[in-house]
């Protein structure tokens, strides 16, 4: 019976930690998804970067809904490129923890899409 008392806890405390590293590891992947993709829209002919920042914006709610604070999405025009970041934080399940969160980050360059001519002959 004591083994139980002690194992158990130990136990829980476990299961939390696996159930919070794949949560952080799901809204991780989404913000990296989220800005590849919204680069790729904001690097396409006859699209801006504000359209690549609402089309991250939209895939990272719909990702993660309200378990991220607010990601912070900034677009940089870098001549032939386009540069699209995120940062973030995730809230822990953890109950006996408080406030604590964990920090989401991505980047993206993803090259201009434009007419080249000449280019392949």
């Amino acid at each position: 019976m004591a083994e139980t008392a002690i194992a158990l806890p130990l136990f829980l405390m476990a299961a939390l930690a696996v159930v919070q590293f794949a949560l952080f590891c799901h809204a991780q992947n989404v913000v990296t998804a989220a800005v590849q993709d919204g680069a790729r829209v904001a690097a396409a002919d006859n699209r801006s970067l504000a359209d690549g920042v609402t089309h991250a914006r939209a895939l990272v709610r719909a990702g993660l809904d309200e378990q991220a604070t607010p990601v912070d999405l900034r677009a940089t025009d870098a001549g032939d490129a386009v540069v699209l970041e995120a940062q973030g934080r995730l809230h822990t399940i953890i109950p006996w923890v408080g406030d604590s969160t964990l920090p989401l980050a991505a980047r993206a360059v993803v090259s201009k899409e434009r007419f080249r001519p000449g280019v392949g002959r």
